[in-house]
Parts: structure tokens; sequence; C-alpha cells
């Protein structure tokens, strides 16, 4: 998920109408109407591969195939088979009683899986820092999705990671971090980008590129602040000068998608940077979340992720790859944790 970034909010008065002084009930086909209209014109204009698009054809199937159905949300099951017509699969649709997305994504399968991160993901792990062996930090970056979250909400919990970071660099002589992002499956990738500037500093952090992958706009990190194309998306405030050059390895595995491939091409061209484990799972288009009508929001995919180099990767590769070697209940014993400790102890 880029970032589910910034929310637009658009106000849609489409409940209800006065007609003669008595308060008109919309119907059911009338809802899916409104919502199908809007979402295909949101599509139209917005879409990263709206040009490949017959939406002539398309637009007049989904909706008689949305209208079948007898109540409103049964219709938004409707976009999953939309997404998969149109090669959408970082698509994603949400209402107040359920999330629908793409059937074209990459399926895991239980071979492709440690029992350790099985066990991990199933206690549902949360944010977390801590001390490895003295003189390691640890950073353990679930995933994050807000999708309600206020600008106040937003920076709060971008502050609540910078400051665990800062805490644990102040009370011991740290050689360099480790940033765990196995069980990242995205979110709030301003959030957690913002939360690790005392890591970055000041640089850029992705470019965004359109659909013939000519750059089109940025993302970077100034004073704690993380800005889209000079929009300000998250904010921490600082204490101290970011250590932007000592040692910092990220794990990656086969579920670190959208948000957490994100923190991942953030620090792909840092110096003392290595991205170590497993591929990851391949959602590196960038996705905007837009306001619908009945209380539902789409994140729809805008651009290309990349780097700072401008190469798109549609995965993050590992430069050291270890596969199926996690141990997240004694991370001394845990691979990935050992051969990141190499490469900081190395630097």
């Amino acid at each position: 998920m880029k970032k589910l970034l910034l929310i637009l909010i658009t106000v849609v008065s489409i409940l209800s109408s006065k007609v003669y002084g008595q308060q008109k009930v919309i119907s059911v086909q009338d809802s899916i109407n409104v919502f199908y209209d809007q979402f295909f014109e949101e599509l139209e204009t917005n879409y990263l591969y709206r040009k490949n698009v017959n939406w002539d054809l398309i637009k007049p199937y989904i909706k008689r195939e949305a209208l079948k159905n007898k109540t409103f949300e049964k219709s938004l099951e409707i976009s999953s088979k939309l997404f998969d017509t149109i090669q959408g699969d970082h698509l994603l649709l949400f209402s107040e009683k359920g999330m629908y997305q793409s059937n074209l994504k990459r399926r895991i399968e239980q071979e492709d899986l440690h029992r350790s991160l099985l066990i991990a993901y199933s206690e549902e792990p949360k944010f977390d820092v801590k001390l490895i062996n003295d003189h390691y930090g640890y950073i353990f970056i679930p995933g994050m999705l807000l999708l309600d979250a206020t600008e106040k909400e937003l920076n709060e919990r971008a502050q609540e990671i910078y400051d665990a970071i800062l805490k644990l660099d102040n009370s011991k002589k740290i050689k360099g971090w480790i940033i765990d992002l196995r069980l990242n499956i995205g979110g709030n990738s301003n959030v957690m980008l913002a939360g690790l500037y005392h890591l970055i500093g000041d640089n850029t952090v992705s470019l965004y590129l359109d659909a013939n992958k000519n750059v089109k706009n940025r993302s970077g990190l100034h004073n704690g602040i993380y800005y889209e194309n000079q929009k300000i998306q998250a904010q921490v405030k600082t204490v101290a000068k970011p250590d932007a050059e000592i040692p910092v390895a990220l794990i990656t595995g086969v579920m670190t998608a959208s948000a957490g491939e994100f923190v991942a091409l953030g620090f792909r061209g840092r110096k003392n940077s290595i991205i170590i484990g497993e591929e990851s799972f391949g959602l590196t288009t960038a996705n905007d979340l837009f306001e619908l009508p009945f209380k539902t929001k789409a994140a729809i995919s805008l651009s290309y992720g990349t780097d700072r180099s401008a190469i798109f990767t549609k995965t993050i590769k590992p430069k050291i790859e270890i596969i199926k070697e996690a141990d997240f209940q004694d991370l001394t014993k845990d691979k990935n944790v050992i051969e990141a400790i190499k490469f900081i102890d190395n630097k």
C-alpha cells in the first residue's frame, strides 16, 4: 500500500432529500447506482492503468452484476470482480462491514511460511523496540492500518515510534539497528516513515512514476516532517539530530507488503543499509484513499513506487537471502537477526 496516506474527505450528500416536505428514502438500486457511478469516476480519473481499460464495456457489465443483489453491502462484493477485470491487484474497497480486494494477488501457500512466523502472526504482535545483545536496537513494525484516523492521531502514532527509538538510543550505546518488516502486511507508511525519521534523516524517501514510468512526484523527510509532493502527510517533534548513517539492517519476508515494502524502499539507497531475508509480497504500486458514498472508501493505485533510483521493482529482493529461518520466540537464534548483527559489526 503506498501509505494509505492523507485521507481526502469529500462530503457526499446523497442519503436523503426533501420532496414536498417529505423525507425520501433512497432505494437499494439507487444506492448501488450512485455508489458505482462515483467509484467509476474516481477510477477513470486516477487509476494507474486507466488507459488500458475499456470502460464503456466494463461499467455496464459491473453495474448489471451489482444490481442483481438485494442489499447494498452485498453489491460491494462485485468490486472484487471489477478489480480482477481491470488488473487491479492492489485496489481495495472498505465499508463499515468489510474489505473487498482483488483475487489476483499472489497466494501465500503453507509451504512458503515458517512455523515461527505463523505463531507470531497469530498472536497479533504490536509495534516494539528493544535491545538485543546489549548493543543492537531491534524495531518490530507490523502492519498499521489507521483507516479513519485524524491528522492528530496519525502524528501521535508516528511520534510513538520516534520516541521509542530515541528512548532506547539514549539509554544504550547502539552499534546499529534492525528493522523487522516480516509481519508488515501494509497500512499507513506515512506514519511508519515519519516515526523512523531518526534513522533516515533529511532525505528523499520514494519517487512515484506515472504509467509511462516518468517521475511524477516524490516523498521525503525533513525536520521530522514526512511529505509527498510538498504536502505534509505526517510529522514528529524531533528532540535530537538524526543518526542517518548508523548501520541499519531491514528484514523482509513473504508477508511484507504494500506499506511494509515502502518502508524498505525508503531505506534502499541509504548509506550503511542492507535488506536481509525473503523476497517481499509484491504490492509496490502507490495508493491513495478516496472517500465514496455511504461510508465507503477506496484505495486506488495512482503510480509506481520506487526508491531514490526511480527504477520500479514489483517486489523487494533482499541483498542477503535467508529462507524460512525465523525465530521470533528467541531472536538471538533467528538467522536473519544473526546476519543483521554481522552486517552491523562489519560496519
